[in-house]
């Protein structure tokens, strides 16, 4: 079993991927983990690295990815591209309000709404043209939505009910 999940910053990929991984029982591999990995190898920190980050960062976080999903046999990915790089799984797509999404933020980061409201919408928009120079993704929301198998607005929703939608949707696809 291969799940992947994607979505923006804040729009919940790390915590549902988390729930699935232990409830399948999988490896959990994480694009933001291996973010953190190369800054940790370049002795940046992370708001330093995203900064800084050029093609090769990206493409080396990219590689990983793919690496892990050509290699891996049991696993769920999170990242903004991990559905992108998966093409042989069961792919996720999570979206929520730019509104929702700086809430997450803020109260993961200890962070005002406005402070991460802010946050949100720069890494949006350094991320959406990045993937637009990089990969030629014009619309990334659109394009995510046709690669995806599921796709949940959890704007208005708990984990627990996106995990549940997520769970029922998979084990009707993996029982075939």
């Amino acid at each position: 079993m291969k799940i992947s999940i994607s979505g923006l910053a804040a729009s919940g990929k790390s915590s549902l991927a988390k729930e699935l991984a232990k409830f399948f029982e999988l490896e959990f591999y994480s694009a933001g983990k291996i973010f953190r990995e190369i800054a940790e190898e370049k002795n940046l920190d992370l708001e330093t690295l995203s900064k800084i980050a050029d093609p090769a960062i990206d493409e080396l976080v990219d590689k990983k990815t793919q690496e892990i999903c050509l290699i891996k046999e049991k696993f769920v990915i999170e990242g903004r591209l991990a559905i992108y790089f998966c093409p042989n799984s069961y792919k996720i797509f999570l979206t929520a309000s730019q509104e929702v999404r700086a809430q997450r933020l803020a109260f993961r980061e200890n962070l005002n709404f406005s402070q991460a409201l802010e946050m949100i919408i720069e890494r949006d928009k350094n991320d959406l043209e990045r993937y637009k120079k990089i990969y030629g993704i014009e619309n990334y929301d659109e394009e995510m939505k046709k690669l995806a198998d599921l796709v949940i607005d959890n704007s208005l929703i708990t984990l627990e009910e996106t995990f549940e939608l997520a769970k029922k949707k998979i084990l009707a696809v993996y029982k075939k």
